[in-house]
């Protein structure tokens, strides 16, 4: 009679596991499980009650993972995947990956320690090269918010930066020459597009980038205060200001307002997501649209519905023209 023994040899690996899968464990990857029950139909192993993990154990759950949670766009993008769990009747599991990587792989391990197979993962940390090989293992993880050229597939995207170059290209159709950028110091894919998008469009208008414009802080809205009082103290020599997110720029206006530079009079300034209420701005801001709830429900559908769900994966920009630019 077969042993477990033969079952973990068939299928290269160790007994525990073979004892996992018989014992429907979580925490095996759908591909093992897979392989383990080949062997066990190829050795005519046959376990006491004839039980099978099933390769879609946990089909009842979806799980998210974040890179924070306290910010209305990560409020967006979770009500998204909520939308479209609630409508395929699943549990929604959260987690967190701090914007670390290893805080990341923990996330995504612990949700597949609570059966998750289908899950929606906004990573900023992780390596496309961890990314790619967790995807290739997982054909239920997508990844919102970021595209990973070897697993596009798998992911759902902004075109970020088109959205900088439509902010900055706004500024320069208003006659803005003298046009600076907040950016954030976190080595992330978004910053590095969103500062192309705006080197892009003024390189386009023959303009150089001047380093003393460009502005680098932490996030949140410290950081938005941090790079006003840095232009302010080189005597605000731009009338045009790109930022990051919604957040910067909400800050940096107010610290504009308390030493009396007036937006848009004085300082144009466009910012990136369209998360915030316009009760945060005075003037009501003009922004860069980032649709992150619709791109989270797609993300949801396509770890759910699988590749010829027939999602849309690649989302474009859109200028939201308010108040606080004018022409000059």
């Amino acid at each position: 009679m077969p042993t477990i023994n033969d079952v973990a040899q068939a299928a290269s690996v160790s007994t525990a596991t073979v004892s996992r899968v018989i014992n429907r464990s979580p925490n095996v990857l759908p591909e093992t499980v897979e392989r383990v029950e080949h062997a066990m139909t190829q050795v005519g192993y046959q376990t006491r009650d004839n039980r099978r993990l099933a390769i879609n154990q946990g089909g009842d759950r979806i799980g998210l993972i974040l890179s924070n949670f306290n910010s209305p766009f990560y409020g967006l993008l979770t009500q998204g995947v909520e939308k479209v769990a609630r409508k395929y009747n699943r549990k929604l599991i959260v987690a967190s990956g701090q914007y670390d990587p290893d805080f990341e792989e923990e996330a995504l391990s612990y949700l597949l320690s609570k059966g998750c197979r289908n899950i929606v993962m906004h990573s900023k940390a992780m390596s496309d090269e961890r990314v790619t090989h967790f995807a290739s293992k997982l054909p239920g993880l997508v990844v919102v918010n970021r595209r990973v050229h070897e697993i596009e597939e798998q992911c759902v995207w902004l075109e970020n930066r088109k959205g900088t170059y439509l902010a900055t290209k706004h500024l320069l159709d208003q006659g803005h020459k003298k046009i600076g950028y907040i950016s954030c110091e976190l080595d992330i894919d978004d910053k590095a597009e969103r500062y192309s998008g705006y080197q892009l469009a003024l390189e386009e208008a023959g303009i150089p980038v001047n380093p003393d414009w460009v502005e680098e802080v932490p996030f949140g809205e410290l950081g938005g205060a941090l790079a006003a009082t840095n232009l302010l103290n080189k005597g605000l020599p731009i009338t045009g200001l790109v930022s990051y997110n919604d957040f910067f720029a909400a800050a940096a206006i107010q610290v504009f307002s308390e030493h009396g530079i007036s937006v848009p009079e004085r300082l144009s300034v466009v910012g990136f997501d369209d998360v915030l209420p316009q009760c945060y701005f005075t003037p009501r801001l003009t922004t860069i649209r980032s649709p992150i709830e619709s791109m989270a429900m797609n993300a949801a559908r396509l770890c759910i519905e699988g590749p010829d769900s027939g999602v849309c994966r690649r989302f474009e920009p859109l200028l939201v023209r308010r108040e606080s630019v004018t022409t000059i």
